[in-house]
């Protein structure tokens, strides 16, 4: 996958997070001319990036119906007919969405995944009545949304031993969480998408749309590309290339809470997903990944920085430490090897749902403007967008050739030892290790950079080299060097995520 100069398209796609990589996987299946454009020097940069990577339905669904609840008029009270309206599109597409992914989505893309318990737990009277709401809100919605346990101390303390002893009850959902590595699932649609035709153009900045008599001009820092439509998958930046296509009526809002992450020896300490009940504008909750253990405890703050406030305040990763050993007790501020700000992104015309609407002063430029949570409806949504654009008059005709079916970069360290030895058997770089944290070979590096890594970054999230304890302090140069050779750069250009990030001048040796 290597980015490319596209001078013209039928499609331009701007923004290469979940719902671009999304949206052009979808086209790839016809036969259109679609270019995937992106600022940044990787894919998956923006809200894509800094997120939790779950895919819910169910009790977690609920939850998240509980925090909806900060966007709804002051006073309103919470019930199901407030916070669940199944004729929105972020309601229809979420539950698609789940069976889209659980149904053979992830298999295609050949993307790890694992299915992660739920516990929500109650240690006081007032978490016990908050947990009566989520009863209530669940059963009055039903179906899946009401298919959980109730569980008394013991049998809690049996499925996760390590919470807090004072535990008095809890629900419990075994199949309504689904853990994935987001960076990994957006690359594996943009790989699929280039593999069926997408042309992607990292680097490329939009700065301006201008309209011709039969067609549109993107204006990018990389040369203009003319075209029939142009779809607005910006994410948080979306406002901005909006106001280029001559105006909107509606406002982004935003507000981020801490994320942290946990030093992968901390493995087994629990076992799914632990959280005491969600409270308007407040979240604790404490997740097994595959790999780690991610906190997201904390109270939603407005920021005024913009999309691209992602980063740590110490006084609050202290206090989402704080937070989440109420949880689990065990954990300590010194397991922390990596922590930021995940930032959500709210559209004024219509908080609780998405906006999928053409520009009222061009009919051929779409904006999708998709609030939290993006990850599990993309696969629907990307189906609704394209045929928007069918019935605004592209042309569709169904490729004979497509393939469904990307295959990922094999992962060393989950391989048995037979495996690793048919691998470096192949090819030896496999036999050498890079990142020791994560035990990340030479030989799964150069495949990144095969399929279009150019960064460190690239490299980190395609492989997860850098991703643990020394973050990237003993095997970042390395990895620098391998792509400096493979690329056939100069080791002083080679940067960590693009533009205005040069990796020599942070080591130092520039």
């Amino acid at each position: 996958m290597s980015t490319q100069k596209v001078k013209e398209a039928d499609v331009v796609i701007i923004g290469a997070g979940i719902t671009g990589t999304a949206i052009a996987r979808e086209l790839s299946r016809y036969n259109v001319e679609a270019a995937l454009v992106e600022k940044g020097g990787e894919i998956a940069y923006g809200a894509s990036k800094a997120t939790l990577g779950q895919i819910y339905t169910g009790l977690n669904m609920v939850g998240s119906m509980v925090l909806k609840s900060v966007v709804l008029p002051p006073g309103t009270p919470l019930t199901a007919s407030a916070l669940h309206d199944p004729t929105k599109m972020m309601t229809k597409w979420c539950d698609e969405g789940f069976k889209d992914w659980d149904q053979g989505g992830f298999d295609e893309l050949d993307v790890r995944h694992r299915y992660n318990p739920v516990l929500v737990l109650a240690k006081d009277k007032d978490q016990i009545k908050d947990i009566e709401t989520y009863v209530r809100l669940g059963e009055s919605v039903g179906g899946i949304y009401a298919d959980f346990k109730r569980l008394d101390r013991q049998a809690i303390l049996a499925l996760e031993p390590n919470v807090n002893p004072d535990v008095i009850m809890g629900l419990y959902a075994e199949d309504h969480l689904i853990d994935i590595f987001p960076q990994e699932l957006v690359i594996a649609l943009s790989e699929n998408a280039v593999q069926n035709g997408v042309k992607l153009c990292l680097n490329t900045e939009v700065t301006g749309v201008f309209k011709k008599s039969e067609s549109q001009v993107v204006q990018t820092k990389s040369g203009p590309i003319e075209t029939k439509f142009i779809i607005n998958a910006a994410g948080g930046w979306a406002d901005l290339i909006a106001d280029m296509a001559g105006g909107r009526d509606w406002e982004l809002q935003y507000n981020r809470t801490p994320i942290v992450i946990l030093d992968r020896r901390l493995k087994g300490l629990i076992n799914g997903t632990v959280r005491w009940p969600n409270k308007p504008g407040e979240i604790q909750l404490v997740q097994a990944r595959e790999d780690n253990i991610v906190i997201d405890c904390g109270y939603y703050e407005t920021t005024h920085g913009g999309p691209g406030d992602t980063g740590s305040i110490a006084k609050i990763v202290r206090q989402s430490i704080a937070m989440a050993k109420t949880l689990v007790p065990a954990i300590s501020e010194d397991d922390i090897i990596s922590s930021f700000s995940g930032v959500r992104v709210f559209n004024t015309k219509d908080p609780g749902d998405h906006i999928v609407q053409f520009s009222p002063v061009n009919p051929k430029f779409l904006n999708v403007v998709i609030r939290l949570p993006g990850i599990i409806g993309a696969l629907p949504m990307a189906r609704y967008v394209v045929g928007m654009l069918a019935d605004a008059g592209l042309q569709l005709t169904t490729k004979t050739d497509f393939n469904p079916c990307r295959k990922a970069i094999p992962k060393f360290r989950s391989l048995n030892n037979e495996a690793r030895n048919q691998l470096i058997a192949k090819d030896s770089r496999y036999g050498r290790v890079i990142c020791r944290c994560e035990t990340v070979t030479e030989g799964e590096i150069v495949e990144a950079i095969r399929r279009g890594a150019s960064t460190l970054d690239g490299v980190k999230f395609r492989t997860r080299a850098s991703m643990g304890r020394c973050q990237g302090n003993f095997c970042g140069p390395k990895i620098a060097d391998i792509l400096a050779r493979e690329l056939g750069h100069p080791f002083q250009t080679i940067t960590k995520k693009g533009e205005d990030s040069n990796y020599s001048y942070a080591i130092g040796t520039a």
